[in-house]
């Protein structure tokens, strides 16, 4: 199962907005909700752009993201909010 937490992780640590983070990626931020929430999963062939975007090495990121530990902070989905 795709651990969504780590995506934010390195979105917060590079200060993006998810705004920002979907221009770059070319997607919409609900494309970007859908997965953090966990109603999709990130293709792997999106994992290189997102990688280079969040500033990580995609085998690190995918790594990370496939992986079955899940990251102890928790991500809420219920009146998702864009941080400012």
């Amino acid at each position: 199962m795709a651990n969504a937490n780590v995506l934010e992780k390195y979105r917060k640590k590079k200060k993006l907005t998810v705004k920002e983070l979907t221009d770059k990626m070319d997607k919409t931020p609900g494309w970007y909700s859908k997965i953090k929430c966990g109603h999709f999963v990130l293709p792997s062939y999106h994992l290189p752009k997102m990688a280079s975007i969040l500033g990580v090495k995609p085998e690190v990121l995918a790594k990370e993201y496939f992986s079955e530990h899940e990251l102890e902070e928790s991500s809420s989905c219920e009146n998702d909010q864009q941080p400012a």
